[in-house]
């Protein structure tokens, strides 16, 4: 995720602040991002976001955000916890659709976005344990985090595919 943000991939195993990652979006899509973001975390829910990052001089990547805004248990205090998906070879293909950018508060979703919040819900229920990072439990959850990121990267590659053969 680092290299898709052209953060110190050091500091980012520690742990940065948005603002370090938000500051290599491109500037046109930055004010969506944040727009998008400050809504679901107003009230909670999934959101997903594409928009694209220039994590050095001449490499534009894009990126599909999924994630998950709750209220901690106290209610004070919202968090968020979300995978980033490297979408950049299906965006070149030839086949730029429209940007997904959405976010359903407490709603039903379709079933592969369901089991990527789970999945989710799971990997912050682990960290709320204290799992010490790079433990077995954690690296089982954080395998199966991306290998669902897979999945939806590539149910959206088979839908441009299914797209092109319909026009």
């Amino acid at each position: 995720m680092a290299a898709l943000f052209g953060v110190d991939p050091l500091q980012a195993a520690e742990g940065l602040p948005l603002a370090h990652y938000v500051r290599n979006v491109v500037a046109e899509d930055r004010a969506t991002l944040y727009d998008k973001l400050n809504s679901v975390r107003e009230v909670g829910g999934l959101f997903v976001i594409e928009y694209r990052t220039r994590p050095s001089p001449n490499n534009v990547r894009w990126v599909l955000a999924r994630g998950r805004y709750e209220r901690t248990e106290g209610g004070e205090a919202m968090t968020g916890r979300g995978i980033v998906i490297d979408i950049t070879e299906s965006k070149l293909d030839g086949q730029m659709e429209d940007r997904a950018l959405f976010f359903a508060p407490n709603e039903n979703v379709p079933s592969l976005d369901q089991v990527a919040v789970l999945a989710l819900r799971a990997r912050q229920e682990i960290d709320e344990l204290g799992e010490q990072e790079g433990s077995p439990l954690r690296k089982a959850v954080d395998a199966f985090l991306m290998a669902v990121g897979r999945a939806i990267a590539q149910g959206q590659t088979a839908m441009r595919k299914v797209s092109r053969k319909v026009n």
